[in-house]
């Protein structure tokens, strides 16, 4: 049924229970899974208040720590007899999980949501449910 299912991963224990889910569908339907960390510059410069340009150094350790994230999680993946293969992504992060899910020809897509309301989710926005709103294929939430 599902050949490749993507899998966004922020570190959060929402995307840990994606992953898990996403790992279960993989080994049912002998799938690969591509697992995705994007660093979204603009939001964490709105959120955070720093003044633009970002830190270059501050850039690249975010980026290292998705790259060790997916690291771990392929690691866990293979021990379990899954391939995965880990993509870093940066900019919007619902742009970039859309667009990577097409470069991968992904047929479902697996995401954590953190379930905020109010303000939060007026200065974050939800990830999930943009993905959701946009994606010609099949999205698993959960919470």
């Amino acid at each position: 049924m599902f050949r490749t299912i993507l899998v966004a991963l922020d570190g959060s224990e929402a995307s840990q229970r994606a992953l898990d889910y996403a790992r279960d569908l993989a080994a049912k339907y002998e799938a690969s899974l591509v697992l995705v960390n994007i660093v979204d510059i603009a939001k964490l410069v709105a959120v955070a208040g720093y003044e633009s340009p970002y830190p270059a150094e501050a850039i690249e350790m975010l980026r290292q720590d998705g790259k060790a994230a997916l690291d771990s999680a392929v690691s866990t993946c293979a021990s379990k007899g899954i391939i995965a293969m880990p993509v870093v992504g940066e900019g919007d992060a619902c742009d970039e999980i859309l667009r990577i899910a097409l470069d991968h020809k992904a047929e479902l897509l697996c995401l954590g949501t953190h379930g905020r309301s109010g303000i939060p989710r007026l200065f974050l926005g939800s990830i999930a449910e943009g993905v959701l709103r946009r994606s010609e294929v099949p999205v698993l939430i959960t919470r």
